[in-house]
């Protein structure tokens, strides 16, 4: 043990990290850079099921359960090597209250030394409390800050000759059963996240105030080591992902023939929509889904992800399986949410007061022509060894623009708009495709496919580009707005023909014009997912109003709003990487006093482009 303990503190003191499981049968797991050791030793007169991961979800701690032993020596060296090398160290112990006594959290502190610690633990308990009442918070200052029944880690003297802070927290066993002491597991994850959090807040303003160590902010603080088994799960999220497309498998196969029919009809009876085959069975892929041992992964942010993607992959297979069935826009509205109010007034404002915009004559961009600009603009990419001018396909079984797994699918029956190349280059290919490539090279290949509810964050970065290249007109903020009308008709169960009339009667859509709105919105049933361009325009104008994020830092992949700080945690902890591209758009002038236009506070009536008028 004597030569464990020297190897051990010979590692502290050199600022490096320790992963050792000592002879007693307890184990201690340090990152490097950390001056602070988190403790757990079982309760020697209960079982305490559940409280063990409140500790092992952090970046330096010991454990001791089962039966293991701490040897309060080995503790007292590993502090004192870890204040002689930042000035201090935090020694946080944490154990849970008898069941008798469920609704109090209790800080036991030193009266004096580190106050501002011990209030932001206070601070953040409080808060906490605030949330699950009754919760209440005590702190006593005393000298003996162990667990009931076990001797002290470290004695006061010896903590004041060593500059070693040593705290403990006792919490209310709520996460369990009080008549059985079975853990109620979801709510013990919930509570895990907002400890980890106060934790760290707490760790952070010791470490800030009393050390030399180099951490810059809270969120540094989680684990930068990440399990194999973790990357495993997220890897088979991926394959489950990749084994269907939900548009492609959406969208129907006969539009033309579908229009045809519809037109003849005078446009008063419902389309006959034919779907591709499914590549796979919705409820044995769900099988797949459910076997993933999410429950096995300790990291509390990394559990969100993957616990929010498996709940997202679980409603699209269940909207393959209705799929062309009335109850396939329940699904729907479930993955993209609803037309609320607020949203619904901005999309008739816009209707009523952007006015059609002229027809004039152009000649058209091809298919073939789009696929050569679209090159070029791969090309601008393609740099350090990276070639993506390889990613575009021309497609019959595609309408417009489409991107999946980070390649452009074009439809050969594309015709734009000079006007239009630009914009869609940045929104499709600037946006879409650089998001892909930006994710595929972290770790976590979610962000070359889309954490959760991603889709609303991507649109709304899409046709923030449209407007920042110059390029977003009366007809594409129309086309925005019907969209939202148009989704807000299918959630109070309108038919096909409904829809459509609400567009050519009430907004003076043509019927080609109102036809392709309604096919998207209708399509396996009532896919909604429309609703999402001008929400998620809004949404992002109003992130970027407040000044809490850059812009360049939303491009790292495929990523919700809700996302955003869990992936800069990731970043400090050094789990992801910074993203090898940028858009081409913020290396523009012109495009830069946009933005700066938009942080400042901008109307959806002023984004629309001049040259359109």
């Amino acid at each position: 043990m004597a030569r464990t303990m020297d190897r051990l503190v010979e590692r502290i003191e050199a600022g490096r990290g320790v992963r050792e499981q000592l002879p007693s049968g307890a184990s201690v797991y340090m990152e490097p850079g950390l001056p602070y050791l988190l403790v757990y030793r079982a309760p020697p007169d209960r079982d305490d099921p559940g409280t063990l991961r409140f500790v092992t979800t952090e970046a330096s701690y010991l454990v001791a359960s089962d039966g293991a032993e701490v040897d309060e020596s080995l503790v007292r060296n590993l502090a004192e090597a870890g204040s002689r090398r930042y000035g201090a160290f935090l020694v946080l112990e944490l154990w849970s209250a008898p069941a008798a006594d469920s609704r109090r959290f209790t800080i036991y502190a030193p009266r004096g030394p580190a106050p501002e610690t011990i209030e932001k633990l206070a601070e953040g308990l409080r808060a906490l409390g605030d949330r699950y009442p009754p919760l209440e918070l005590t702190i006593e200052e005393v000298e003996d800050r162990s667990p009931p029944g076990l001797q002290p880690l470290l004695s006061v003297e010896e903590s004041w000759q060593t500059e070693v802070l040593t705290i403990g927290l006792e919490l209310p066993p709520i996460y369990r059963d009080p008549q059985t002491g079975g853990v109620f597991p979801r709510f013990l994850n919930e509570l895990r996240r907002e400890i980890s959090r106060i934790l760290r807040q707490a760790l952070y303003e010791f470490i800030r105030v009393q050390t030399t160590s180099k951490v810059t902010n809270y969120l540094a603080l989680g684990t930068r080591t990440v399990p194999d088994r973790v990357w495993e799960i997220d890897r088979q999220l991926c394959d489950i992902e990749r084994s269907f497309d939900l548009l492609l498998l959406t969208s129907p196969v006969n539009r033309e023939a579908a229009w045809e029919q519809f037109r003849s009809a005078g446009y008063d009876r419902n389309p006959d929509f034919h779907y591709r085959l499914l590549p796979l069975d919705p409820d044995l892929t769900k099988r797949r889904l459910f076997d993933l041992q999410l429950e096995a992964i300790d990291d509390p942010s990394l559990a969100d992800l993957f616990e929010d993607k498996r709940q997202e992959l679980d409603t699209q297979l269940t909207m393959l399986r209705e799929r062309g069935t009335p109850s396939f826009r329940y699904g729907s509205q479930r993955l993209y949410g609803t037309v609320d109010g607020r949203l619904r007034d901005i999309a008739q404002e816009l209707l009523h007061t952007v006015p059609k915009p002229r027809r004039r004559v152009v000649d058209w961009v091809d298919a073939e022509a789009f696929r050569r600009f679209a090159r070029a603009e791969l090309s601008h990419y393609s740099r350090d060894g990276l070639d993506l001018t390889d990613r575009i396909q021309l497609r019959r079984d595609v309408s417009g623009l489409l991107v999946s797994e980070g390649v452009l699918l074009i439809g050969t029956d594309l015709r734009l708009d000079p006007n239009r190349v630009e914009p869609l280059l940045h929104h499709e290919v600037g946006t879409h495709v650089l998001t892909y490539v930006n994710g595929s090279v972290q770790p976590l290949e979610q962000l070359s496919h889309g954490l959760a509810d991603y889709d609303e964050m991507q649109e709304g970065l899409a046709v923030l580009a449209e407007y920042l290249a110059g390029g977003l007109d009366r007809l594409r903020m129309r086309v925005l707005a019907a969209r939202v009308l148009a989704a807000h008709s299918v959630e109070q169960g309108a038919e096909f023909v409904d829809t459509f009339r609400l567009l050519t009667k009430d907004h003076d859509y043509t019927p080609a014009g109102a036809w392709q709105i309604t096919l998207r919105l209708h399509a396996s049933g009532g896919f909604t997912r429309d609703l999402i361009y001008l929400r998620g325009l809004v949404n992002l104008i109003a992130l970027l109003r407040k000044g809490e994020v850059e812009m360049d830092r939303l491009y790292i992949g495929k990523i919700a709003q809700k996302h955003i700080e869990v992936v800069e945690e990731l970043r400090y902890r050094r789990v992801l990487r910074s993203p090898p591209l940028t858009p081409r758009l913020l290396e523009s002038s012109e495009a830069l006093e946009r933005l700066e236009t938009v942080k400042k506070g901008i109307s959806l009536m002023d984004m629309i482009c001049q040259e359109a008028a």
